[in-house]
């Protein structure tokens, strides 16, 4: 247990953390995992673009950090996405290699075909992100999620739905 919550210039938590009466009250579990996203939500921030070699790069710095799931990128963005996904799920890291894909059949066949071990399904509930971006309505929505749960092949990965 550390007695800091600062290391200079390296990191910094709340030092509410430190304090015995919130210590005393955590349940933590053995052990957190880490599901990192930067090479799929880091290129949402305006300007930034990774090559296929950068998400390489990336992917093996975060392997080598012990991230236990990468989110390597959503392959119905572009081909070169899809392409970096699978280079990257070939390099045999011990990290878990995932996709992103809307709650589309299109974008879950992408997704599989990249080789990864999960895909993680985006399913909008907000009614503007709904209506606006992806052309939904409420009772299409429900359909579009009961397709894509019932696509259960034998080998398929592991998928998890998200509301946003």
């Amino acid at each position: 247990m550390r007695e800091s919550h600062f290391e200079d210039g390296k990191w910094w938590v709340s030092p509410y953390n430190f304090v015995p009466e919130v210590r005393k009250s955590l349940n933590l579990p053995p052990k957190v995992e880490i599901h990192d996203a930067t090479l799929r939500d880091g290129e949402q921030t305006p300007g930034v673009v990774f090559s296929i070699d950068d998400k390489i790069k990336i992917a093996s710095k975060l392997d080598e950090l012990g991230i236990e799931r990468i989110e390597a990128g959503m392959p119905a963005v572009s081909p070169m996405d899809a392409e970096a996904i699978k280079e990257i799920s070939k390099l045999g890291l011990k990290s878990k290699i995932y996709t992103f894909a809307r709650a589309l059949k299109a974008d879950i066949d992408m997704a599989l075909e990249c080789g990864a071990q999960g895909v993680i399904i985006e399913v909008p509930i907000g009614y503007p992100k709904l209506v606006t971006q992806f052309g939904w309505t409420w009772e299409g929505r429900l359909q579009k999620v009961t397709r894509c749960h019932q696509l259960r092949p034998r080998k398929r990965p592991p998928c998890g739905l998200f509301s946003l």
